[in-house]
């Protein structure tokens, strides 16, 4: 019975492989390949950048792509300890949660922040969008990609319970299991371009750039007419242009050098900040790895640093 079902699969999968085949290149763009692009150009801009990379996780996608990667301090944080452990390409590590008020990064202190797929499975925007203003230095950017909470395949994620979104889709697009980076419980909260845009607005950020797309009719390809019937969707939102029915958006944006950012809640109430525990490897003697440059530490750091609270 599996058997069958696969081989209904891959037919209806290569007949819709046929048709995107003779779509515009630009439409069919993939936001992880547009983020990592674009993040590594902003990486790239400048050597000794102290960069802090939002749901780190086990991989940095940018940093094949960037000119000098030792010449920048690069710092994954993520909420998953297990996940920052199976990251070989940095060193530095945080684990903390990115939307938290006692978010353990110091205010000014970065010089970018970057989050792909991350946007979307947090529950407050609001406080996320915060903690970036905050902790980017006056003139800093940002870049994030997330898919579009109104997106068919966003509205289908959210009504069906996580375990049963995550078994459809390891069952109807089984090429996705080695990727292990699927079916993570979503929020999409304000995960829309007009909601984003107050969003950046109310924390200070200025020189907006939205990339929009609408390809994501790829979601269906197992049932080749479903997926005419989504491609027909996506390329009658692409041309009316309606923003707010992206299906995947990458947002980059600057801190405005006028500070218009709320105080943290707990520098209201009291000077002390919580601290997020550090991913600690250690060393062949035994010693614990630096909570921010990692198992060894530069002879000569970067000229700005990045600190834990």
């Amino acid at each position: 019975m599996m058997s069958l079902l696969a081989r209904f699969i891959a037919a209806n999968q290569r007949l819709s492989k046929t048709a995107e085949d003779r779509l515009p290149a630009r439409f069919k763009r993939h936001i992880q390949t547009l983020y990592k692009y674009k993040a590594a150009e902003l990486v790239n801009r400048r050597p000794g950048q102290v960069v802090l990379d939002i749901g780190g996780g086990k991989e940095c996608p940018f940093l094949p792509y960037l000119d000098a990667p030792h010449a920048h301090l690069i710092i994954a944080l993520d909420l998953s300890e297990e996940e920052l452990r199976r990251n070989r390409q940095l060193e530095g590590k945080i684990v903390a949660d990115a939307a938290s008020h006692g978010f353990p990064v110091r205010d000014g202190s970065a010089d970018l922040v970057l989050s792909r797929s991350v946007v979307e499975h947090i529950r407050d925007n609001g406080a996320f969008f915060a903690n970036c203003a905050r902790v980017l230095r006056p003139g800093g950017f940002m870049i994030h990609a997330f898919p579009g909470k109104y997106a068919p395949f966003a509205l289908i994620n959210k009504l069906l319970p996580n375990r049963l979104a995550r078994r459809l889709v390891a069952n109807l697009h089984p090429e996705w299991r080695e990727e292990d980076n699927y079916g993570f419980l979503a929020f999409y909260d304000r995960c829309y371009f007009s909601a984003v845009r107050d969003l950046l607005d109310s924390n200070g950020f200025e020189n907006l750039r939205f990339d929009f797309l609408y390809y994501q009719s790829i979601y269906f390809n197992f049932f080749f007419p479903l997926y005419l019937l989504m491609l027909a969707y996506d390329l009658i939102a692409s041309v009316l242009g309606v923003r707010n029915l992206a299906s995947g958006i990458v947002v980059t944006a600057e801190r405005s050098w006028i500070n218009r950012v709320a105080p943290r809640p707990s520098e209201l109430s009291s000077p002390e900040v919580a601290t997020a525990p550090v991913v600690r490897d250690r060393d062949s003697n035994g010693a614990a790895a630096d909570p921010i440059f990692g198992r060894h530490r530069p002879a000569k750091p970067p000229p700005a640093r990045l600190h834990a609270k």
